[in-house]
């Protein structure tokens, strides 16, 4: 029988004709949108016969289906699997790498293969070539000649597609050839697919390539030298873009007529409306010329002449005193700033002639160097030209929205000035390129894409997305009929919408607002912010050439009353030298660097021959406790060495061995081990830190961040270094417990190299004294300096952890920068943070240095000449939300926020200093009030409490089944109970609109819950349950920050119900029955769903034990038995109905039950009584023997306890123990796990990096949630389940 294999692809369609297991005939187009289209055109050239087998697969294989219901469909993975071992049957692994889609599929041989797929970022796809290689004015069909000629490999961002952009022009700017920057984009690209896809899945050879991208040799020469494969080990199949197509017709297994199917695709589909609709845009007021209005007249007095260079454009414009616009010119910049500059300049002469100019402005990413060869007399960055040019033209203006080709800038101001800003991070969903890319994906020219979309109808709801994966959106909204301007119109709304969450955040949007950037040629977006906005938002006359206006308005309150410094239409081709930077400028570096030399100043690195060697990485805690270590083991008799400052070398090494996607400075230490191994270190010192000392913090511990819990002996398996003969000394560092705790374990690490502990005393006594005072002296320079400060002086205060400071990687030259502008730099150490008691405003802060940055910022806020620098880390938990109580602390005052990453360029940074510093420099001297002390702080005691009040309506989250039964034990005790709004998209909607980072997906939920309940009802009666716990990860402090949230909203009065989950046990009202109460929600959980809701107001233990032999009773035989186990939250509510439709397709859902989790945690804490514990652990196993087959529990806590001390000892953060653990025991009954936490959530990532995967015996599925699950999101779990 022939078989068809149709692979419905998000940019191509793939047809596979087979007869008796041979590839008859292939056929492959690109669908540019128009799905249907093109699958009947290559069905139209397939030749098929009458009647034939077929099967379809791929992203957009439901829109084939809804119109052809009777074709059997095959998963992604099944059929890239089949499809592989089809066409090379000794596959090990397979690397599949598509337009969108980026998948690894290993362990072939077992019976459900593992994967890995890319969720919601396309930073290791084929589309990120695509886009880069249009940016630079290159074919795709190119990329492979011009890649054989690359002789470097540059270092690039491989993360946004948009993003890397930033990297590439700067490389150009650098004089990098065009063909080593598109190598150094293979090598981005698959560094980042072995960080985020592959991870810690083990690569089996040989490796099959497959996919559209095997045609790129780029790509192909980085997956050999990234993986360490030889020629033999990586095989693309002629057939390597068929895989898909392939596994499906092998899998076909329905009869189908070929004439009728034709017919279906031919038929017109009736709109569906094409999922939610959004309200039409209509365009209220829009500039009568879309193009600026010129008078081309040039006065004999002369003009002003402004620049701005950006990454893609240069605009010039000449400007009358007046500030009326005389002339404007728009180039590509095309990675020569400089010959674009000289050709605008050449085309004012062939038009003008001979032109006086009275000043010159120069703006935009390259105007340092353009602005010093030129002799320009403002050199400005783009938010203060941006916000002079809108504050020229709308005196009244307040916020700036402004949105170019990958940039986006968020502006406030104050009387014309900036106040604060925001500029867009990592990713360039809400910019320009946004919209330029999906429409020349569409098919539409960008001139008439704004006009397609005023003429829609029913805009499509597609989501804030990346701006290559909302095609799956758009095609989706095509399939359902949607009509090009409704998408379109879609489009300018998800623009808006990604601007005004991932730029404006939760900044303050004033009421007149001025729109500039290139964006506004196109209105469609324009009408989707006055859809918004309404009248409070208006169009700047010269919007598309708004910094340029603005630099030359700048130029000319620079010259004043003086000649120009400008050096002429023909200025030299060489820089003017940078002037010796003065003695102030040199005092201020020396100052600065003192505090840092003192770490290394005993250290020489010389290695004596016939001593042992510890290598210690210069990395994370070390930057505050080598001079311990140092002593330490020097007493001992060994060498100690530390790892080289980061560098290049160090990052290469990170992005070669990293596993996952930690936060930078954890990838770093990858770098730094694997540079101490190839010095054949004998040992490498690295402990695991727990828990870190803060003197005056009332936290019951304060935790070190996940990471640093475990990151050393993760890096250590990672490195394979046992295999290299190098020892990992990695004690268990408690520091919260005292000095003796140190001791004991420092002692430890001298007893595992055969030292008793008389011979080590001496060192680290001798090394604590050295770490305590570097302490003190640091604080004493910073007392001095502000003793010495005059009414003038601003001082720049580093924020950010001590590593975060002196890596001159993580730091990004940050300091240097700084002291360049010749301001007084000084970092949080220099100041008596420590001697500060936060806790009644930040109660149960467990992290140390989250109170320690805090407590920063009370001191900023309080000392007039102080302003704060804050760093932080991309993808660290504890960070999103020490941000959101930093900036409640910070007031009205302006502080500088930085979210580091391993992107390259610093043009971003540069900028937002610039704009910083022209911010606070318009700020009035200030004379200190007498006998000021900088600790009288304002302390604001946070309205958390522990336990509900009666007077109050007590409002519970949902927690799944055992939210009815608290709701009954609270009534019990006369505190009137009801639940959250529904943790929906539209609580969702609220909640982003809150957050500033990447906050993990609970935070904005718990947000906007509480936000629609204050809608109705007055907050003076409302408490919200919110429960704390001891720590690690973000998840314990939710309770604060929604605190501060609703504070910053104005409702100060609404209580928050925070209990202490550890103390439950010795601090609730009848413990008991609350853990009966839970208990019964796990019961509940195993009963079928229509049975749950009766039974919610019994609890008593009899009434249990009836409830535990029904559930056993009902628990018939499923075709499944699937776990789940993660985030509570996660796994209860904020699963988007996944486990539910698991649920009614006939799966036992088996969820891990709370309260077992509860026990766990308190026997883990110590924080329940022998008797309690006996008597509870006694009811869970009567209560799971009675469920028999249908029960959730372990058989004992004890054996849990005991997998996770095997495997994840001394962790704390969000369960993670009992996850592991518990995860571990359900792969011994059930068919499948499935791990449910929030995207990002830094546990999650320590749990699969500890190989988690690979210890349970039943496969492993991890369900990353962001309230974003989509088509995509469920075929990759259809996939899973396919193997189950």
């Amino acid at each position: 029988m022939i078989k068809l294999g149709i692979d419905m692809g998000t940019s191509t369609i793939k047809l596979v004709l087979m007869e008796e297991q041979n590839i008859r005939k292939t056929w492959l187009g690109v669908h540019y949108g128009q799905v249907m289209e093109t699958l009947r055109r290559g069905l139209s050239e397939m030749e098929l016969p009458e009647h034939f087998m077929a099967s379809v697969t791929g992203s957009n294989r439901l829109t084939l289906l809804d119109r052809f219901p009777n074709l059997t469909q095959t998963e992604e993975i099944p059929a890239a699997t089949m499809g592989v071992g089809f066409l090379v049957p000794e596959t090990g692994s397979i690397m599949d790498i598509g337009s969108q889609n980026a998948r690894f599929i290993t362990l072939l041989q077992d019976k459900a293969p593992s994967f890995s797929v890319n969720e919601h970022c396309a930073g290791g796809t084929g589309s990120f070539f695509e886009d880069q290689m249009s940016r630079l004015g290159l074919k795709i069909e190119d990329y492979s000649k011009l890649v054989e000629s690359a002789r470097e490999v540059p270092r690039l961002s491989g993360r946004c597609a948009v993003f890397a952009k930033t990297d590439i022009i700067h490389r150009q700017q650098e004089g990098v050839l065009k063909q080593d920057i598109l190598l150094g984009l293979c090598y981005a690209m698959i560094r980042n697919y072995k960080a985020v896809i592959v991870k810690s899945l083990p690569v089996e050879k040989p490796v099959v390539f497959c996919g559209g991208v095997t045609c790129n040799s780029g790509v192909v020469r980085a997956i050999r030298d990234v993986f360490s494969l030889k020629e033999t080990e990586l095989i693309i199949p002629e057939k390597a873009r068929f895989t898909g197509a392939v596994g499906a017709a092998l899998s076909a297994e329905q009869t189908v007529s070929g004439a009728e199917l034709l017919q279906a695709l031919s038929e017109k589909q009736e709109s569906s409306g094409g999922g939610t609709m959004l309200p039409p845009l209509c365009l209220r007021e829009y500039p009568e010329h879309a193009e600026p209005v010129c008078t081309g007249k040039i006065p004999a007095e002369g003009c002003y002449l402004g620049i701005d260079i950006g990454s893609t454009s240069t605009d010039l414009v000449l400007m009358e005193e007046d500030g009326s616009l005389l002339d404007f010119q728009y180039l590509r910049t095309a990675g020569n700033p400089e010959g674009v500059v000289r050709q605008g300049l050449k085309n004012i002469e062939e038009r003008f002639g001979a032109v006086h100019i009275l000043g010159v402005g120069v703006t935009g990413s390259g105007r340092e160097r353009i602005g010093r060869m030129m002799g320009a007399d403002a050199v400005r960055d783009e938010i203060t030209a941006q916000a002079r040019a809108a504050s020229f033209w709308a005196p009244d203006v307040d916020t700036v929205f402004e949105i170019g080709g990958q940039d986006s800038k968020y502006i406030s101001l104050k009387n014309g000035q900036v106040v604060d800003f925001q500029m867009n991070k990592i990713c360039a969903a809400g910019t320009g390129s946004f919209v330029e890319e999906q429409a020349a994906r569409m098919g539409i020219p960008i001139s008439e894409f704004g006009e397609l979309a005023l003429q829609g109808k029913a805009p499509c709801e597609l989501s804030e997305r990346c701006t290559v994966f909302i095609e799956t959106a758009i095609v989706q909204a095509e399939a359902a009929g949607a009509s090009i301007e409704d998408i379109s119109a879609g489009l300018c709304h998800a623009i808006v919408k990604n601007y005004l969450y991932k730029v404006v955040a939760n900044k303050p949007v004033g009421r007149k607002i001025v729109l500039q950037g290139g964006v506004a040629y196109n209105p469609g977006i324009v009408a989707a912010f006055q859809s918004a906005y309404g009248e409070r938002i208006s169009v700047s006359p010269v919007f598309a050439i708004s910094g340029a206006c603005g630099a030359a308005l700048l130029a000319k309150e620079a010259v004043g009353e003086r000649e120009s410094s400008f050096l002429g239409f023909d200025f030299p081709a060489d820089e003017r030298t940078e002037t010796v930077p003065d003695g102030e400028i040199r005092k201020n570096r020396a100052f600065y660097k003192k505090a840092g030399q003192m770490i290394t100043s005993d250290y020489s690195g010389v290695r004596e021959p016939g001593k042992k060697t510890i290598g210690v990485p210069l990395s994370l805690i070390v930057f505050k406790f080598f001079p311990m270590i140092q002593a330490f083991f020097r007493n001992l008799g060994y060498n100690v060495i530390l790892s080289r400052p980061s560098n290049e070398e160090t990052i290469r090494l990170s992005q070669q061995y990293a596993r996952s996607e930690t936060c930078y400075p954890v990838k770093l230490l990858y770098g730094h081990m694997a540079q101490l191994a190839a010095e054949k270190v004998d040992y490498i010192f690295m402990p695991l830190i727990r828990t870190i000392h803060h003197p005056h913090s009332h936290a019951v511990h304060n935790y070190a961040c996940p990471y640093m819990q475990r990151a050393p002996r993760l890096v250590y398996e990672t490195l394979e270094l046992d295999k290299q003969g190098i020892r990992l000394l990695s004690p268990i560092l408690d520091l919260d417990l005292g000095k003796k705790s140190m001791a004991e374990a420092m002692l430890g690490a001298g007893k595992e190299l055969g030292f008793g502990k008389a011979r080590c005393l001496p060192g680290l006594v001798k090394g604590a004294v050295a770490v305590q005072k570097n302490m003190e002296d640091t604080e004493e320079l910073g007392r001095k300096l502000l003793a010495s400060l005059k009414p003038q002086d601003k001082v720049l205060v580093l924020i950010t952890r001590n590593y975060g400071l002196a890596d001159p990687v993580l730091n990004m030259g940050i300091p240097e920068l700084l002291l360049r502008q010749g301001y007084k730099v000084i970092t949080l150490a220099h100041l008596p943070g420590m001697s500060l008691d936060l806790s009644s405003d930040y109660p149960h802060m467990y992290w140390p240095f989250g109170d320690h940055l805090l407590s920063g910022a009370k001191l900023i806020a309080n000392h007039p000449q102080l302003y704060a620098v804050y760093l932080t880390n991309h993808g660290c938990g504890p960070d999103t939300l020490v941000a959101h109580m930093f900036k409640e602390e910070m007031g009205d005052k302006p502080y500088l926020h930085i979210e580091v990453d391993e992107h390259y360029s610093k043009v971003g940074i540069i900028t937002r200093i610039e704009a910083f510093l022209n911010s606070i420099s318009h700020r009035p001297p200030v004379k200190m009030p007498e006998n000021f002390d900088i600790k009288q702080v304002c302390f604001r005691k946070a309205n958390l409490k522990a336990a509900p009040v009666k007077e109050r309506i007590l409002l519970l989250p949902d927690l799944g089944p055992a939210t009815g039964y608290l709701k009954y034990y609270f009534e019990r005790r006369g505190i009137e109970t009801g639940q959250m709004p529904p943790f929906d998209g539209e609580s969702l909607r609220l909640g982003r609109a809150e957050t500033t980072s990447k906050e993990y997906l609970p935070f904005p939920m718990l947000v906007g819950s509480c936000l629609r309940a204050l809608e109705t009802q007055p907050e003076e009666k409302l408490q919200f349950l919110i429960p704390f716990n001891y720590g690690a990860d973000a998840d314990g402090q939710y309770a604060r920050a929604v605190r501060t949230v609703l504070d910053r909203r104005g409702y100060r009065n609404v209580d928050i119900i925070a209990p202490m989950l550890e103390e439950i046990p010795n601090s609730a009202t009848d413990v008991s029955g609350l853990f009966h109460a839970v208990l019964a929600g796990d019961i509940a959980a195993a009963l079928p769903e229509e049975d749950r809701e009766k039974l919610s107001a019994l609890y008593e233990y009899e009434e249990l034990i009836e409830m535990a032999k029904r559930a056993g009773a009902l628990g018939r035989q499923k075709k499944r038995i699937l776990a789940a186990v993660g985030d509570p939250l996660c796994v209860t509510s904020l699963n988007e109905g996944i486990l539910k439709r698991l649920e009614q397709e006939d799966n036992r859902v088996t969820p891990m039950p709370l309260s077992e989790m509860l026990l766990f945690l308190w026997m883990d804490n110590g924080t329940i009584s022998a008797d309690k514990l006996k008597k509870w652990e006694a009811e869970l196993l009567d209560v799971s023997g009675y469920m028999g087959a249908a029960s959730p529990f372990a058989p004992s806590l004890a054996a849990l306890r005991e997998i996770a001390d095997r495997f994840l000892p001394a962790y704390a953060g969000n369960h993670g123990r009992y996850r592991f653990a518990k995860a571990i025991s359900m792969g011994e009954m059930a068919d499948a796990v499935l791990l449910l936490s929030p995207r990002y959530e830094n546990t999650a990532t320590v749990l699969e990096l500890s190989s988690l995967n690979s210890r349970c015996s039943a496969p492993l599925f991890s369900i990353s949630l962001d309230g974003d699950w989509d088509e995509s999101s469920e075929s990759r779990l259809r996939s899973f389940l396919y193997y189950c």
